[in-house]
């Protein structure tokens, strides 16, 4: 069986969405975020995407919190990056939870960046308004039954 062997300098592209405890202080939040940015622009990476996904109950209590305060960084790097990201989100003391994943290897760096600007934001927007709209139980039993 060939193992396959990558070129130590490929470009991957990765995610990495982080909790923060929500007790956590805006200046303590901004030291965390600078300090990964400032890591992905050390080691010459490319931030394609921050945000905020703000206040959630967590499904179960980490080190005694039951809600955080996500986070998502979508970036372009290589492998030693993401030991270095990791290694800082595990001894800042706000950061309770962690996860990297790998989205693509070897990736063109400019088309990924002007893609990322043409993407805007994962998060879908649901901008419609809803709060006059009422569904009464036979309109809910129809949508339900189609399905």
């Amino acid at each position: 069986m060939a193992l396959l062997v990558q070129h130590p300098k490929t470009v991957r592209e990765y995610e990495t969405v982080f909790i923060l405890r929500s007790d956590v202080l805006d200046d303590e939040r901004a030291k965390v975020l600078n300090r990964l940015t400032g890591i992905i622009e050390k080691l010459d990476g490319h931030l394609l995407m921050q945000e905020e996904w703000g206040k959630r109950k967590l499904a179960y209590k980490i080190q005694k919190s039951a809600y955080g305060i996500y986070y998502y960084f979508r970036y372009l790097g290589f492998n030693d990056m993401v030991a270095e990201i990791e290694r800082n989100l595990r001894i800042l003391e706000p950061v309770i939870k962690y996860m990297t994943v790998k989205l693509g290897d070897d990736v063109d760096v400019e088309k990924r960046k002007a893609e990322a600007v043409n993407e805007g934001s994962c998060a879908p927007k649901d901008t419609a308004d809803y709060s006059g709209v009422e569904i009464d139980d036979e309109d809910l039993d129809e949508l339900v039954d189609d399905e």
